[in-house]
């Protein structure tokens, strides 16, 4: 998956050490409360015999149990330090096995390979008469034109119905006009990467041909013929999500596979040439395959960008302590600004030691 990772880049304001808990949240069972306690008491023994101090057992304490879960199946990822929980996100697929780890760096890649990078989606429901509309912050209004005419055309053709019609088919428009000028607004406001329009085939065509390109590239359709948002939304949006979360992934393989076949050295592969360009801010796309990432560690200095494999690499900012290869990689790459996507089986990529990074500009002897 790409990663849009502001959300991990908040956890460099905490100079650690971090606690890192990825577990099952499911509360689909009558007993479903008490099997989450169970499963937060077995992961937090891991983190008192990984050595974590009770200042950070206690904000994890409190974060779990007073929180209410949420219903159905789902994960929760926690990352926290002794003074506070600096990332608490559910996400819609429980692990397989909660995990629990105590260091100087966050477990990043346990972490990204549970959650899903967030799509920002505006939602629209239209009619004839406009359309309510679901901005990316969860705030819903309800949108028409200014028009008075009339929005049902008459059932039987007669003298004059023609004009009639026409007036109609306006008001029709000068609606969808006033819905798509709001919905491109919300769009762009809220960087939104999805649009999801409900509605009958007609006012879906008349609000697709007055949006500005950008969202209707973003555009995603379901059938309903209500004006208000429709209860199965929720299910199309998640699937559509997936569908946009999917195409970013395989972009980004295919543009690493394309860029490792030039020899303009915008695109690196192996712990040495990735860490070399994340410590040159050089990263705009970070590709980790987690079951061939070596288990080696990486220096990391005060500033999260300084990693490397040799004190001697570090003209700056370290080093001060050293962390996993991956969870390092990872969190130098975000903090500058660059994505993490993370490879599968079927990629038709080659990465030495389970890493690969597509480059803003060529870092080394290729530059």
């Amino acid at each position: 998956m790409v990663m849009r990772n502001i959300w991990i880049r908040d956890l460099n304001d905490s100079a650690g050490p971090f606690a890192t808990v990825v577990m099952d949240a499911t509360h689909d069972t009558a007993d479903a409360t008490e099997q989450y306690r169970l499963r937060w008491r077995d992961l937090r023994e891991r983190l008192v015999d990984a050595g974590a101090d009770d200042a950070t057992l206690a904000v994890l304490d409190e974060a779990v149990t007073g929180a209410g879960a949420p219903d159905g199946t789902a994960g929760r990822l926690l990352v926290a330090d002794s003074a506070r929980v600096l990332l608490d996100r559910h996400c819609e697929v429980p692990p397989e096995r909660g995990t629990a780890s105590w260091g100087p760096v966050p477990d990043l890649l346990a972490v990204l390979s549970s959650g899903s990078d967030e799509v920002p989606t505006v939602v629209v429901a239209v009619d004839r008469t406009g359309g309510e509309i679901r901005a990316v912050d969860g705030s819903v209004e309800t949108v028409s034109s200014d028009a008075t005419g009339p929005v049902h055309k008459a059932n039987t053709a007669g003298p004059g119905e023609g004009g009639a019609d026409a007036r109609v088919e306006e008001t029709w428009k000068r609606n969808a006009q006033a819905v798509a000028e709001r919905v491109d607004k919300l769009v762009r406001g809220g960087n939104a990467g999805l649009l999801v329009v409900a509605g009958d085939a007609p006012a879906r065509a008349r609000l697709r041909d007055e949006l500005a390109p950008a969202s209707a590239e973003i555009m995603a359709e379901i059938e309903n013929t209500g004006g208000t948002v429709p209860e199965q939304v929720d299910d199309t949006v998640r699937a559509a999500a997936d569908d946009v979360r999917e195409q970013r992934r395989v972009t980004a393989v295919t543009s690493y596979a394309t860029a490792s076949g030039r020899t303009d050295g915008l695109a690196v592969t192996g712990l040495s040439g990735v860490a070399a360009a994340a410590r040159a801010h050089a990263v705009e796309t970070l590709l980790v395959d987690p079951s061939a990432v070596p288990g080696t560690e990486l220096l990391v200095g005060t500033d999260p960008t300084a990693v490397a494999e040799r004190a001697d690499e570090l003209l700056a900012g370290g080093p001060e302590t050293s962390g996993p290869a991956a969870d390092v990689l990872v969190r130098a790459v975000v903090s500058a600004d660059g994505d993490v996507v993370q490879a599968r089986p079927g990629d038709d990529v080659t990465l030495s030691d389970g890493l690969g990074a597509i480059l803003r500009f060529p870092v080394g002897p290729a530059a």
